[in-house]
């Protein structure tokens, strides 16, 4: 059987990915989402064990000292990680898609080297903090991710190795048609190796 692979989508915040992601889940069949672990508060509308597994600071240090989480990072005051026995599933042929900080790149593709890392750029940086401004964030937590969007993008251009495919978000369905296609074409080229 062929393995599965982990696909992850990088980018700013409010570049979309969650958008990109959603088109993929639901359209092809042998993905599944692959959900992190946080400690951070869960937003309006997300469903735990959908959008994100949310666990208490003490819950996600027992499951990590268990040896249950691995990619363990720090992000914006809050700790991520990912299940173990999600990322089983790989084994029996399953792709699996997340959304990943941009600096968690490196150790992720370091820990799970099949990993195939997207970064989506944004066409329009004053209409991706607009996006920003609609999720009801904390005004501390908004500042700050408004802040991040300089340093992320330098951070991409520094390492843009990294990253094996790069796509432009215009928020539009040929957006993710092309990431659908980009990504399955990557997948046809690595199992014809």
């Amino acid at each position: 059987m062929q393995q599965g692979k982990i696909i992850t989508l990088s980018g700013i915040s409010g570049i979309g990915k969650s958008f990109l992601k959603s088109y993929i889940l639901a359209n092809n069949s042998n993905f599944q989402s692959l959900v992190s672990v946080t400690t951070r508060n869960r937003r309006k509308n997300e469903v735990d064990g959908i959008d994100k597994f949310f666990y208490s600071p003490e819950e996600f240090e027992r499951e990590n000292c268990s040896g249950h989480l691995c990619v363990v990072n720090e992000v914006f005051g809050n700790w991520y990680a990912y299940k173990k026995s999600q990322i089983e599933l790989c084994d029996s042929g399953i792709n699996l898609i997340t959304e990943l900080f941009y600096k968690n790149v490196c150790e992720f593709k370091a820990e799970f080297a099949n990993a195939l890392s997207i970064y989506v750029l944004p066409v329009d940086i004053e209409r991706t903090k607009s996006e920003l401004q609609l999720r009801n964030l904390e005004s501390s937590d908004l500042t700050r991710r408004i802040k991040d969007i300089d340093d992320e993008l330098a951070f991409f251009y520094s390492n843009r190795n990294l990253f094996d495919i790069v796509i432009t978000n215009d928020y539009t369905e040929g957006t993710c048609t092309m990431l659908q296609k980009l990504i399955s074409e990557r997948l046809r080229s690595v199992q014809n190796v």
